[in-house]
C-alpha cells in the first residue's frame, strides 16, 4: 500500500500541512520536527506523488533530458554533472531516448519544469520539422526544439580544435589528422572540422598535412576502424586530434594493437573534456569545455528561463580548455 502523507501526520501526530511543510523544507516547521518527519517518511518508504504536487506548487521538480543515445560516455558524464547540479537545487532528472516529438509528449504527460536536449542531427533527420513546446528549453546546440523560453549552451567547438592545433604544432609536429564524424548534416561535428582546417592555416601546416579522416560517427567502433585506416596509410601523420572521446579510446585501441607507441610513434589529443580521458592505457591530453563547468551552466541557464514568465531566448558558449596529459610528446625531427 502506498504511504500518504496523511499516513504521516498521523503517525507523526502533526497536521497534514506540517508533514507537507517539512517535506518541502519549509522555514515555517521547527528543524527538530522537520528532521523527525522527515526520518519517519524515509523509514515508511515514502515517495511523494508528482502529479498532487504539481496541482498545488505549479511545478513538478522534475526535468527532462533528452538524448540521442546512453551509450556515448561524453553524454553520460555531461547528464551526470548536469543531474548533479539539478540535484542540489531539488530537482529530479527524467531521460529519455525518444525521438524529440515523442520525447516532448511524454515529457508534457509527465508536467516537467523545464527540458534540457542534445541532438545528434543525422542526414535522414536533416528535414525534420521543429517540434514547438512551453515548456523552458535548454539545446545544447542545434535541435529540433523551439520555444518561447529557450536557451542554448555550447562549447566552442571551433576555438576547441584550434587551440589543439596551436598545441601540437607548438610540439614541432607538421603532420597532423582531424579524426572524427564529418558529416555535413550535424552542425557541431562540422564545427570541429573547421575548426580544426582553420587552426591548420593559421600554424602554417600546408594543405597535403592537414589530414581528415572520417570517422562516419562517434562510437568505440567508428574510432577503431579509423586507427586501422590509419595505420595503413602512406605517410602517416605523426600526431591525431580525436573527435570524442568514444573514438579517442577506439584509436587509441586500434594504434596499440598495430604495434605504434604512445606518444613516441603518434601524439594524441582528443576533444571531449572529461576525466575518463585521464583513464585510458595512455592518459590523453583533453580540450573543450571542462564538463563540470559545462554541466553547471546548463543547469543555471535552465533555472534561468523556467524562473522568467515571458519569452526568453538567451545563448552561452563555454570557453575551450586544453588539459595536458602524456599523450603528446615534441617531435623529434
Amino acid at each position: 500500500m502506498n504511504v500518504t502523507i496523511k499516513d504521516i501526520a498521523r503517525l507523526a501526530g502533526v497536521s497534514y500541512s506540517t508533514v507537507s511543510k517539512a517535506l518541502n523544507d519549509s522555514p515555517l516547521v521547527k528543524p527538530d520536527t522537520r528532521r523527525r518527519i522527515v526520518e519517519l517518511a524515509r523509514q515508511l518508504g515514502y515517495e511523494p506523488n508528482l502529479a498532487a504536487k504539481s496541482l498545488v506548487s505549479r511545478r513538478s521538480m522534475t526535468v527532462g533530458v533528452l538524448l540521442p543515445s546512453l551509450e556515448r560516455v561524453a553524454l553520460s558524464a555531461l547528464v551526470g554533472r548536469i543531474n548533479d547540479a539539478l540535484a542540489a537545487r531539488g530537482y529530479e532528472v527524467i531521460l529519455s531516448i525518444l525521438p524529440p516529438t515523442s520525447a516532448i509528449r511524454l515529457f508534457q504527460r509527465l508536467q516537467v519544469d523545464g527540458i534540457v536536449v542534445f541532438e545528434d542531427i543525422t542526414p535522414e533527420a536533416r528535414h525534420v520539422e521543429t517540434v514547438t513546446t512551453d515548456i523552458p528549453v535548454v539545446s545544447i546546440g542545434a535541435s529540433h526544439l523551439v520555444g518561447s523560453r529557450f536557451a542554448v549552451v555550447d562549447a566552442k567547438r571551433k576555438d576547441a580544435l584550434r587551440e589543439a592545433v596551436r598545441y601540437l604544432a607548438g610540439l614541432g609536429h607538421k603532420r597532423i589528422a582531424y579524426i572524427g564524424d564529418a558529416r555535413e548534416s550535424d552542425s557541431k561535428q562540422q564545427e570541429k572540422v573547421a575548426g580544426f582546417m582553420e587552426g591548420a592555416f593559421a600554424f602554417g601546416l600546408s594543405a597535403g598535412d592537414a589530414l581528415v579522416l572520417d570517422s562516419g560517427g562517434n562510437t568505440w567502433r567508428h574510432g577503431y576502424d579509423a586507427g586501422r585506416r590509419l595505420l595503413e596509410l602512406d605517410g602517416r601523420p605523426t600526431a591525431v586530434i580525436t573527435g570524442a572521446y568514444d573514438v579517442t579510446a577506439g584509436l587509441l585501441r586500434a594504434a596499440l594493437d598495430g604495434g605504434l607507441r604512445v606518444p613516441d610513434d603518434l601524439s594524441l589529443v582528443s576533444y571531449d573534456h572529461i576525466p575518463q580521458l585521464a583513464e585510458l592505457d595512455v592518459p590523453v591530453t583533453a580540450v573543450g569545455a571542462p564538463v563540470d563547468a559545462f554541466g553547471e551552466r546548463i543547469a543555471e541557464a535552465l533555472l534561468d528561463i523556467m524562473a522568467d514568465s515571458g519569452p526568453i531566448r538567451r545563448e552561452t558558449h563555454l570557453d575551450a580548455v586544453l588539459e595536458e596529459r602524456a599523450s603528446a610528446v615534441r617531435f623529434p625531427g
